[in-house]
């Protein structure tokens, strides 16, 4: 996946055992990595790679096998949900009601874990998130040239 997909393109992917598969279509609008103590304890890793899609663009199958989490600790004060697989646990996607109400549409954040073997690679962030409180070892992950680097929010502080 490039900075130049076209709208055509489309991506696959699935929870660890299958049951919730997905087809998204198209360009995401934004593809980020998050440091946020949440979303590391949500991805049981030192971050979280997502890609934001408009809701329409992801086609989901074997959705009555996900369950949601209202994540309440959030820095806005409004619930982030997290949609996981009750069957193995997989958290796949995640939305947030107050950036749909920011961007006045659906939006569905697919999880980059979930990507199936052949768009791995493919995949690059345009930017990261909650710099501020990523580990340490961790090296910088996004370039300079047109990628956000955030002290938190894609709303906030740019990161040194």
């Amino acid at each position: 996946m490039s900075d130049t997909q076209s709208s055509d393109e489309t991506v696959t992917g699935s929870c660890l055992c299958k049951a919730v598969t997905y087809k998204a279509t198209g360009t995401p609008m934004i593809k980020t990595i998050c440091h946020c103590y949440n979303c590391r304890k949500a991805s049981g890793g030192p971050m979280q790679g997502s890609s934001v899609y408009l809701k329409q663009q992801v086609a989901i199958t074997g959705d009555s096998a996900l369950k949601t989490y209202s994540d309440p600790a959030t820095d806005s004060a409004t619930p982030f949900n997290r949609l996981f697989c009750t069957g193995c646990g997989s958290q796949m996607f995640g939305w947030s009601p107050l950036a749909e109400r920011m961007m006045g549409q659906q939006i569905l954040a697919v999880n980059t874990g979930t990507l199936d073997r052949e768009f791995v690679n493919a995949w690059t962030p345009t930017n990261e998130q909650y710099c501020e409180t990523k580990g340490c070892w961790v090296p910088r992950l996004v370039g300079e040239e047109g990628m956000g680097r955030f002290k938190r929010s894609m709303m906030g502080d740019k990161a040194e």
